[in-house]
């Protein structure tokens, strides 16, 4: 027992210590998970050899990675030309004028207050009459050496960061994909190990409960995969056919933000809102901006109770069945511990702490593990076609 706890105890210090590692090592396997099913069909139907697989399929999802974010890149830029940000700017500008006019005067419980002296310096800036005056007297400022220096040394310390961001980028890119590989090669080696940790007698428990864990993953991510693309062309779709700019990008971003479950879907919502308000349809022409944000609204609505009651529980199976306010929660912590990565695997991390729980608590109160297989095995199997005809006859 005192060895059992020195070993968690260490096990979490070593965990505090690499935690700012970890994110890569969850990313890397999740990709070398994702993939494994590829390599282990081309290795066995195919009957190509273990690293041949292995290359061949990283190499085949680097060319589709880069072929697909070459296409994407390209129809983001041309939505983004459709949204047109200078027009976008106006409109925004010229709302936010019809605002201000509007408020002058709020009545606040019955007593009106004139807050005309507050909102006249910003109406001002809006209007273009808030420029702040080049100097005291109207006239040019000069620009000294010391100012281009200070000009210059901040675009250099800019480029840096931006530059070192870049480095950062592709570093934690390259040392994420070769832990994905070298994890795909020594798959075999790493199952051999956890068999030989299982204590004797416990060899059939083990296996099933880790073929559960494996269906919760693999319902879900590959689940979560089709449900967010399905997803996000419906929202494309929509919005192409209703008339809002940048259609294309507004489905780019459902794809995304739908990966996080719950609170994914209401964010990917929020930019195609305002686009619809600050630039309205290009399809209807008498509509008014507002109307059409409201018509945006109710797609997205409509759109996301489809893929949450419908296309959801087809493409995800029953594997991962919590209730929504464990799936809040947990979203949360992940949230706080993980960033976005931890908020995508923290529904799948909470199913499968939820069926190592009940594993531990079935043998802790001596109940089988696994009733569902007791009930099938003690179901009489039905005889076949010919042993009944045989027995009537008889």
């Amino acid at each position: 027992m005192a060895v059992a706890v020195g070993l968690v105890v260490a096990a979490l210090l070593v965990l505090w210590i690499s935690r700012g590692v970890l994110p890569i090592l969850a990313l890397s396997s999740l990709i070398a998970f994702l993939l494994a099913p590829a390599i282990r069909w081309m290795n066995r139907k195919l009957r190509v050899p273990r690293s041949v697989s292995l290359i061949i399929t990283y190499l085949l999802v680097l060319i589709l990675t880069l072929a697909i974010g070459v296409l994407i890149a390209s129809s983001v830029m041309a939505s983004v030309r459709e949204l047109d940000p200078g027009e976008a700017v106006e409109g925004v500008r010229q709302w936010m004028l019809r605002v201000i006019d509007d408020s002058g005067r709020v009545v606040l419980f019955g007593m009106t207050l004139d807050v005309n002296q507050v909102l006249e310096p910003l109406q001002g800036w809006l209007q273009g009459e808030g420029n702040l005056p080049v100097d005291g007297e109207g006239s040019v400022i000069e620009i000294t050496t010391g100012h281009l220096a200070l000009l210059f040394g901040g675009l250099l310390g800019s480029v840096q960061s931006v530059l070192g961001f870049i480095v950062a980028i592709f570093t934690s890119t390259l040392v994420t994909v070769l832990v994905a590989v070298y994890l795909n090669a020594d798959s075999r080696r790493y199952h051999e190990g956890l068999a030989r940790v299982v204590p004797p007698g416990y060899e059939g428990d083990a296996l099933r409960l880790g073929s559960r864990i494996k269906r919760v993953w693999t319902w879900y991510m590959y689940g979560q995969l089709i449900n967010s693309l399905i997803t996000g062309l419906l929202v494309w779709g929509a919005l192409e056919l209703v008339g809002l700019p940048g259609a294309f990008l507004m489905g780019f971003i459902m794809v995304l933000l739908n990966m996080i479950p719950t609170i994914g879907p209401i964010l990917a919502a929020v930019p195609g809102v305002l686009a619809a308000l600050i630039q309205g349809t290009t399809r209807f022409d008498n509509m008014n901006n507002l109307v059409f944000a409201f018509l945006v609204a109710g797609i997205y609505i409509v759109v996301v109770q489809l893929q949450a009651n419908l296309i959801a529980p087809r493409v995800m199976g029953s594997a991962v069945n919590l209730r929504p306010a464990v799936v809040m929660i947990g979203l949360v912590v992940g949230l706080q511990v993980g960033g976005l990565l931890g908020s995508l695997l923290a529904v799948p991390v909470i199913a499968t702490g939820r069926e190592i729980v009940r594993y531990l608590y079935a043998k802790l109160i001596d109940r089988d593990p696994w009733p569902e297989l007791a009930e099938t095995e003690s179901e009489p199997e039905a005889p076949p076609p010919e042993a009944a005809e045989a027995a009537a006859s008889a």
